[in-house]
């Protein structure tokens, strides 16, 4: 939950949703992104009970279509994770920046200043125990949800603008401006699921915490998002909310935030929006590291990359090397004079298209799998219905993400060629060298995706 970020979701995303995605219909994609979500996560859940080795999407997808479609998986994933970390790094200077200076009047400070402050603190716990990290996250995650709950309530209690209108919910607001947009942002705001699985190894019960905390993600979200939308829209007015999302994102909800719960939370939205932006990076940077030290266990990346702290019991080296990806690349940022509002929309832009490749590609090997292996512990519910309704919903946003690339990266349709060709390039690559390993190590062959 707090790699979904919800304060960066509702202050961040909102808005832009209002403004370019479904307009008014917007709380309804939120909530179709939901029950896509939640179809994958009955065999995703199924899988985790009964395929113990962690490694998540790079394992269920090696185990159901192969080693060699398995090692690409993996490789695209890790990109997408890293994308989110590092173009985090950015994005979190900037909102440090505009915290120290606007908010509490201290000095103006070079955002990439803040960006190196968040990646110390972030290089530091990630290379400790978990728990360290996600008691970090707890406190960040708590504090932001209780500016959310305020507000929502407070909306609520003034009844909007003029009354609070069921107009969201109705179906002839459903398709207003572009719905495929609006289920494009909505299906991304669910990122963060994997999590659990990717988790399990430390975590004391794996088949009860893995399943629940999967779909009380996605029942939080779908409630949080959905409602805060509803809220939100209803605070500027069912009309206007459009316009005035249109014209000023980020400025229409601060000063929706303002207006119905006063300054002090208006202030608490704004520090927490830097928080909740770290919460990002720690919980990316986590990820991030547990993929490169999968891979390395594999012996696809060198081996000292999956060496486990005595102490700490944390996959440190693995970590380290996801802290020195990300310093190098935000290095390569600064010097070039590049964009930082560019780079965090890359970023996301290539994280999009990253994960739901990742779970559409996940969904159909799971359903393989289960089925073949399985087919007598659990009912065509899970193995046939809810795969082929999530796959059909997977398939629409994978074409959707396509076609829109060049809008999510916001660049020219040059750029966002090359760019979507570099993630085949990847996945491609990690294709071809699992064949390789199949003819040259097949000992390494063997062991690709924990297997």
């Amino acid at each position: 939950m707090a790699y979904n970020a919800p304060l960066v979701v509702v202050i961040g995303v909102l808005p832009i949703m209002l403004a370019v995605g479904n307009g008014v219909g917007t709380p309804m994609a939120f909530l179709a992104a939901g029950l896509i979500v939640a179809a994958f996560a009955v065999p995703f859940t199924r899988m985790a009970g009964v395929f113990p080795n962690p490694g998540a999407f790079y394992v269920y997808i090696t185990a159901g279509l192969g080693r060699a479609i398995g090692l690409g998986s993996g490789f695209l994933a890790l990109v997408g994770y890293l994308s989110v970390n590092i173009g985090s790094y950015a994005f979190g200077g900037v909102v440090f920046q505009s915290m120290v200076r606007d908010t509490f009047h201290g000095p103006d400070v070079d955002w990439w200043l803040w960006g190196a402050l968040l990646w110390a603190a972030a290089t530091l716990l990630g290379y400790l125990k978990i728990d360290l990290s996600a008691k970090v996250l707890t406190v960040f995650l708590f504090l932001e949800l209780a500016v959310i709950v305020v507000y929502d309530g407070s909306v609520m209690f003034k009844q909007g603008a003029s009354g609070l209108s069921a107009a969201p919910f109705s179906p002839s607001h459903w398709f207003d401006g572009s719905f495929a947009v609006g289920l494009l942002y909505g299906l991304g705001m669910y990122g963060g699921f994997e999590v659990a699985a990717l988790f399990r190894d430390e975590v004391r019960h794996p088949a009860r915490t893995v399943p629940r905390a999967t779909f009380a993600l996605i029942a939080v979200a779908m409630v949080l998002y959905g409602g805060t939308a509803w809220l939100y829209i209803s605070s500027l007015g069912v009309d206007k909310a459009v316009s005035i999302a249109g014209a000023d994102p980020s400025g229409s909800i601060l000063g929706s935030i303002e207006t119905f719960g006063g300054h002090v939370l208006f202030d608490l939205a704004t520090v927490m929006v830097t928080t909740s932006t770290f919460a990002v990076i720690l919980a990316a940077h986590n990820i991030s590291a547990r993929y490169i030290f999968n891979l390395s266990a594999d012996g696809i990346l060198p081996r000292r990359l999956s060496g486990v702290h005595a102490k700490h019991g944390s996959p440190h080296m693995a970590s380290l090397a996801t802290s020195g990806i990300g310093l190098a690349v935000l290095a390569v940022t600064v010097l070039s004079g590049s964009d930082v509002v560019t780079f965090f929309t890359v970023s996301l832009g290539l994280a999009s298209f990253t994960g739901v490749t990742a779970i559409s590609l996940a969904n159909l090997a799971i359903a393989l799998y289960l089925r073949k292996h399985h087919k007598d512990e659990f009912s065509i519910w899970s193995t046939v219905l809810m795969p082929v309704l999530a796959g059909i919903g997977l398939a629409v946003e994978l074409v959707l993400t396509i076609q829109n690339f060049p809008h999510l990266v916001n660049t020219s349709t040059g750029v966002a060629t090359l760019l979507l060709a570099a993630l085949i390039a990847v996945f491609a690559a990690g294709v071809v060298m699992a064949l390789v390993y199949r003819r040259t190590r097949p000992e390494v062959y063997s062991k690709i995706g924990r297997q």
